[in-house]
């Protein structure tokens, strides 16, 4: 398994691995983010595959609570990484227990109902999209914006597979919506809705599942990335 070490992306605060998956011919990166809290406990988002090197410098950094399936796409490591971490607790998006009965048993992230890391990771539910059923999370104190597949950037380092993939998709070398999330779309006003929320914030970092970290003019990506849903208001 190709596991890049794990990386500081807010020092002492957020941390970075990303792992490289086939998807048929593409090759592609997922990432997993860590988020310590107040407490020293860390908030694991989008697990990879725990590999030892992985778990063994998770544990130097503090001990794994909370474990988040952000979306009905990414589960893929969900229960190994819980092995992994058997004393941490795991959610799931809404839906993804009735989509994966075998995961059905934690449970899942409900739009609006306290969570125990509320102080500090600001969920906010994307309507509209119910393929996905994505969480995205703010963590207001260092201004950063963690999504799963609501956006994607690829960035020129890929084989030419997967730029060629992104290409097609909308999102080699910028922020985007890839072309088919967009006609999954089955609600643009509630989609809308979430958007406007996310662009009311201070956002100064956008970690992505895939590929890129966007912290060159975050907020005016995030806003040029959701512009088009403004022609359907």
């Amino acid at each position: 398994m190709d596991t890049e070490a794990l990386m500081p992306l807010v020092p002492g605060s957020i941390w970075h691995a990303r792992q490289a998956v086939r998807l048929g011919p593409v090759h592609v990166k997922t990432r997993a983010t860590c988020v310590k809290l107040a407490d020293g406990s860390l908030w694991v988002h989008s697990p990879i595959a725990p590999t030892a090197a992985l778990v063994s410098e998770i544990q130097r950094i503090g001990t794994v609570r909370y474990v988040i399936a952000p979306n009905k796409s990414h589960h893929l490591f969900f229960a190994s990484f819980l092995q992994a971490f058997p004393d941490a607790q795991g959610y799931l998006a809404p839906g993804l227990g009735k989509k994966r009965p075998a995961l059905s048993g934690y449970p899942e992230l409900e739009p609006g109902k306290p969570a125990p890391w509320d102080s500090e990771l600001t969920a906010f539910f994307i309507e509209g999209l119910p393929a996905l059923n994505e969480t995205v999370w703010f963590h207001p104190a260092s201004g950063t914006l963690i999504l799963t597949d609501l956006l994607f950037c690829f960035g020129a380092e890929n084989p030419w597979a997967s730029r060629l993939l992104a290409s097609l998709l909308g999102v080699y070398g910028r922020l985007a919506m890839s072309h088919t999330l967009k006609l999954l779309v089955r609600d643009r006003k509630a989609l809308t809705r979430s958007a406007d929320r996310l662009l009311a914030l201070e956002v100064t970092r956008i970690v992505l599942a895939h590929d890129q970290v966007i912290e060159a003019r975050a907020q005016s990506r995030l806003a040029a990335a959701l512009a088009w849903l403004s022609s359907h208001r």
